[in-house]
């Protein structure tokens, strides 16, 4: 019999394992999940309205039949670029895979012979307000720029030259700052002149906490497990990853994501293979700790910022024109890649969008897995505990 509470630990780190000046209101929307036709224009929503059967099966498809590995023996990885589904519409849903995406772009002067204007942030989450219904409003900075024609005209003179930076952040909502880079003597960490702090940089939507994380986890882990028809070799359900997403859709109405029916898979399979823990290690403590930790003398220190984000190569490498941005804390949670002159010309209407369509398929959210912790004892009752392997978490049908 595998044991809940050290499954539970195992799971919890594996789950824990975005312009011009002003703000833009936008018109409420649903949590995730839940049907949005009754409060978006015509039903036009900002997120995926696919039936369950068909997310789950388009998930699957990603996840396993594409030609990078989501489940490995290290970690469980999704792209950081949004589903098909996810847009503004109504409001800017995007952001959603525990990766939030923006850009930083520094302006020539508006007129020749003016200052350089200060840096702007385009299509940056400023702030998430819910009203008594619980739905959700989604405050963001625009999410394109309208240049001037000598604005125009100096950046088609300097057309291979970078002028923005697309920043992918998996800083988790509401861990706060600052980072330890801002004690050197240099000060803060900056990215065109824009300060690295946790108002800027951090991930904002409350799905992308680590509260929601570690939530994830357990409910998934609670959660009923459905069964394929023994009597129909066909059935989806028989599929590992058909079924962890089915419980996603269940649970929390998110199926259409990358991220969660990836963790809802690999922790479906921990618990149908029995594998536990060591009864000392106390890995949802040591990995993923609520944040920040407090000391007896009352000062704070962040102790996991988030997810590193890194490349489908690993988490040493990036797509070309990317770097990580030095936190002091190693974390590895925000990622800047160039933005040219031509990107900011050709794309001028939603930077937003060229950051995800540049990038977001390769930049790539790394949940690691404490693989040489883990052993799993398959229940001899268990349905599919006959096809469980030394290291089930990596789902392959």
């Amino acid at each position: 019999m595998f044991k809940r509470f050290h499954l539970i630990t195992l799971l919890a780190a594996l789950l824990t394992a975005a312009a011009a000046c002003g703000d833009t209101a936008t018109e409420p929307a649903t949590n995730p999940g839940d049907n949005q036709d009754d409060v978006n224009n015509g039903g036009k929503t900002d997120l995926p309205d696919d039936a369950p059967e068909d997310s789950c099966t388009k998930r699957r498809a990603d996840a396993l039949q594409g030609n990078e590995a989501v489940f490995t023996k290290d970690a469980v990885r999704w792209a950081c670029a949004d589903v098909e589904g996810v847009n503004n519409n109504n409001q800017d849903d995007r952001g959603q895979e525990y990766c939030e995406f923006f850009a930083v772009v520094q302006p020539p002067p508006e007129f020749e012979g003016d200052p350089m204007p200060a840096p702007i942030t385009v299509g940056r989450i400023e702030s998430i307000e819910e009203d008594n219904l619980g739905r959700l409003f989604v405050n963001t900075t625009e999410l394109g720029i309208e240049w001037t024609d000598d604005q125009i005209f100096h950046l088609e003179d300097y057309e291979d030259e970078v002028f923005g930076q697309c920043i992918f952040t998996s800083w988790h909502q509401g861990t706060p700052g600052p980072v330890p880079a801002c004690d050197s003597p240099e000060g803060c960490p900056n990215v065109l002149g824009v300060e690295v702090n946790e108002d800027v940089f951090s991930m904002k939507l409350p799905t992308n906490s680590n509260e929601a994380a570690a939530a994830l986890v357990d409910d998934c882990l609670a959660a009923f497990v459905p069964e394929g028809d023994p009597a129909n070799p066909d059935d989806p359900l028989h599929s590992d990853f058909y079924r962890g997403c089915m419980i996603t859709a269940e649970v929390y109405g998110t199926e259409w994501r990358r991220s969660d029916p990836a963790i809802c898979a690999a922790i479906m399979r921990l618990g149908e293979c029995g594998c536990s823990l060591p009864d000392n290690a106390d890995v949802a403590t040591s990995l993923v700790p609520p944040q920040p930790i407090v000391s007896d003398d009352g000062s704070q220190e962040v102790t996991f910022r988030g997810f590193p984000l890194g490349t489908w190569a690993g988490l040493d490498s990036l797509p070309a024109g990317c770097r990580h941005v030095d936190l002091g804390d190693g974390s590895q949670t925000v990622v800047a890649c160039d933005l040219t002159s031509a990107d900011l010309i050709d794309h001028s209407a939603d930077l937003k969008r060229r950051c995800l369509e540049k990038y977001g398929d390769n930049v790539v959210v790394h949940v690691p897995v404490p693989s040489e912790l883990i052993t799993c004892q398959p229940p001899a009752d268990g349905t599919y505990a006959g096809t469980c392997s030394e290291t089930p978490w990596i789902v392959d049908n």
